[in-house]
């Protein structure tokens, strides 16, 4: 049996998260002022549109991604099974993964999962990394390390 891992999520990621659609919301809500001030009916929409597609963003990475954090629930688990995303709720079985690689990007990385055989989620698994609390590379390794320990035992 090994030993269970768990990456909590990110409190940083999501509270960056949160901020950079109110900070948006703050400045399109202004425009939103002027614009009804000023009768601008076009504008006026448009506005109110962006600031709807902000405002639900906000809420959504406060429910989804903040208070999980806040409350310290786990991320990403691995153990004897698979691997647990509860980002979007997927578990994948050791015994369907074929091999595990990490896509670096910009901001953020991603672990690609490639699996044995098609399922529902397609042939790949993408776990963004932005919202696991930890270094990249690290979860990475740790997770390609503990993949290769479980299927050297099968």
């Amino acid at each position: 049996m090994h030993e269970t891992i768990v990456y909590p999520y990110s409190k940083n990621s999501a509270v960056l998260g949160v901020v950079l659609p109110l900070v948006f919301f703050a400045i399109t809500f202004n425009n939103l002022k002027y614009s009804w001030l000023n009768h601008y009916n076009i504008s006026l929409m448009l506005i109110f549109l962006a600031d709807l597609v902000f405002l639900s963003l906000f809420i959504f990475v406060l429910i989804k991604r903040l208070v999980p954090a806040l409350r310290n629930e786990v991320a990403l688990e691995l153990n004897d099974e698979g691997i647990t995303d509860y980002l979007r709720n997927i578990v994948i079985e050791w015994a369907d993964v074929k091999d595990i690689n990490m896509e670096s990007g910009r901001n953020f990385s991603k672990m690609i999962i490639d699996l044995k055989h098609e399922t529902e989620y397609g042939s790949q698994i993408a776990i963004s990394l932005r919202w696991i609390k930890g270094k990249d590379l690290e979860i990475c390794e740790t997770t390609m390390a503990y993949f290769e320990e479980v299927t050297s035992l099968s």
